[in-house]
């Protein structure tokens, strides 16, 4: 919560109270630490600043620091550094002249042609301001993805700044109240709130860790997670992938977060926030992941369609929901192997069965002593039988193929007693089975 105070130095107190607080804190410390502006934070509850040290200019000159790489005229300015320029070169600086609507009037039909650079850079610099705040404004990633841009340095409003928080106020005050009156709509407003942009991390997908027990944890949790997001940084396309930096980074890191923590989330595509409680049975589950890196990449389904299942782990672990669909989709797929084989793993972590990895071990030599002794065209047939009958969930069928293929092969599998028992708790155990039913070749995942 907000609250001005009488204070010999400062005028406005600023507490954690929830995450729209938290994250608008991180941002403010962002901001008066790039300015290098005094603030106070008192017993870690709470931190003290001067109002009047939060201006428009100050703003977008963070901004304008914070988002380099984002900025259309930043660009160009690092464009034009060089002496001379290639015919590539001047055409992707005028691209950028006209990248967006506040470029496009500023520059108007004015062309970089080689020899005009000091004029370009006038123009940028007698328009500064103006560029910063439009651009930032109105790129999707930017503030428009966390705020309504009408909103932008207004003082306080009768409805949240925030998307999903936010509303028509002419079309439904009445209806978002209780029993439709407006004056019992609650939906508090603060103009620091135009800082929490400057606390999530990412790009199509962001995070902030709400790990606000103290502020000096939510600071520190939160510029670890900084660190984490730029070490991985693809220096090729400068592809920033900040969910697989949060949980490679709980994965491999006990300083980082090894408690309960609610982490807020925006995709890009969506018009509001979401929130992820990562307990501390999840982050347990996720630490003993050997290879998480496979779970990142994009793997091709035999319907040609492109699909990176980070996410729907992830969401998987985090609410304690088995991977069964994802393992169906890709069992049909021989040359997914040993992602089906991983996927496995993490669903007898989620299903928390202690023993089960030496019965896993026991249905995979099965399957591998089936494969040597039966025609290939026969694995192929046997196995494309028990994938249809499991995904279709006929689990009499499946332990009727197990029976024909056994009699077949005369080989015993003693595993089968278990699915009988319970197919459903050892359903583990016929996906091992499956998965191995096939040709030792090299692994080829087709990710990219």
């Amino acid at each position: 919560m907000k609250y001005i105070i009488e204070h010999e130095k400062y005028d406005t107190k600023l507490e954690a109270s929830d995450w729209r607080y938290s994250a608008a804190i991180v941002g403010l410390i962002k901001y008066f630490s790039y300015h290098k502006i005094d603030i106070k934070s008192i017993n870690n509850d709470y931190i003290l600043y001067k109002s009047d040290d939060i201006t428009e200019e100050k703003y977008l000159e963070f901004v304008e620091y914070n988002y380099s790489e984002e900025l259309h005229h930043k660009i160009i300015e690092r464009k034009l550094s060089n002496d001379e320029f290639s015919d590539e070169q001047i055409k992707e600086i005028n691209e950028k002249l006209s990248a967006n609507t506040i470029m496009k009037k500023v520059f108007g039909k004015k062309k970089f042609d080689g020899n005009n650079k000091q004029e370009i850079l006038n123009i940028i610099d007698e328009n500064r301001m103006d560029i910063i705040r439009e651009t930032y404004r109105y790129k999707p990633n930017l503030y428009k993805n966390y705020c309504n841009t009408n909103q932008l340095f207004s003082e306080k409003n009768d409805y949240c700044r925030l998307l999903g928080y936010t509303l028509d106020a002419a079309r439904k005050s009445r209806a978002t109240g209780y029993l439709f009156d407006k004056n019992a709509f609650v939906g508090d407003d603060i103009k620091e709130f135009d800082f929490i942009p400057f606390a999530f991390l990412g790009n199509t997908e962001s995070f902030f860790i709400n790990d606000n027990l103290t502020i000096e944890r939510l600071v520190q949790t939160n510029k670890e997670f900084e660190r984490k997001v730029k070490a991985g940084i693809d220096e090729k396309n400068k592809r920033v992938d900040s969910r697989k930096a949060l949980f490679k980074g709980i994965i491999e890191s006990a300083d980082f977060i090894d408690y309960d923590v609610e982490v807020i989330f925006k995709d890009i595509s969506e018009e509001y926030f979401e929130t992820l409680f990562i307990r501390k049975e999840a982050i347990d589950i996720l630490k003993k992941i050997d290879d998480y890196e496979v779970f990142t990449r994009s793997y091709k389904t035999k319907k040609d369609e492109w699909i990176n299942i980070q996410k729907d782990v992830t969401d998987c672990i985090l609410n304690n929901i088995v991977l069964d669909r994802y393992i169906e989709k890709f069992l049909k797929d021989n040359d997914k192997g040993y992602l089906v084989y991983k996927l496995i793993s993490v669903n007898i972590l989620i299903r928390g069965e202690k023993n089960m990895k030496d019965r896993l071990k026991g249905a995979y030599a099965c399957a591998k002593k089936v494969v040597e002794v039966i025609p290939d065209n026969k694995i192929d047939a046997y196995k494309q039988k028990l994938t249809s009958s499991i995904i279709f969930k006929d689990y009499d069928r499946v332990c009727q193929i197990l029976l024909q293929l056994s009699n077949y092969s005369d080989i015993e599998f003693g595993f089968v007693y278990d699915l009988f028992e319970n197919f459903e708790d050892n359903k583990d155990l016929a996906y091992t089975f499956i998965n191995a039913l096939a040709k030792e070749k090299k692994e080829n995942n087709e990710n990219k």
